[in-house]
C-alpha cells in the first residue's frame, strides 16, 4: 500500500498555484543553451555512418566462420573439458 502511495505522488504534475514564482533572469543569455541548440544542426554536416558494401563483404567473410565455427567449437570444448574434470559435480 505505501508503494502505491508513492507512486501515486510521483506520477502526477502538481497545479499551477504549487509552482515556484519565476525568476528574474528569464532573458539572461547563456552560452551552453545557445551551443546545445546549434548541436543538431551540426549533425547535417556529418556523413551517414552506414556500412559499404565493400566493408560487408569484408566482414561478413571473417564473422560469419568465426561466429559459426570457432567460437561454439572453443565453447563446447571448454565445456567438454569442464565436464570431464574432477570439479564438475564436487559437492
Amino acid at each position: 500500500l505505501g508503494c502505491c502511495q508513492l507512486f501515486r505522488v510521483w506520477s502526477f504534475v502538481p497545479g499551477p498555484q504549487a509552482l515556484p514564482a519565476p525568476l528574474s533572469e528569464a532573458h539572461h543569455f547563456s552560452p551552453a543553451v545557445a551551443a546545445s541548440a546549434a548541436m543538431p544542426a551540426l549533425t547535417m554536416l556529418a556523413e551517414d555512418a552506414e556500412a559499404k558494401y565493400g566493408d560487408y563483404r569484408r566482414w561478413s567473410s571473417v564473422l560469419v566462420p568465426l561466429s559459426t565455427l570457432v567460437f561454439p567449437a572453443v565453447g563446447f570444448g571448454a565445456f567438454t573439458l569442464y565436464l570431464f574434470s574432477e570439479d564438475f559435480a564436487f559437492q
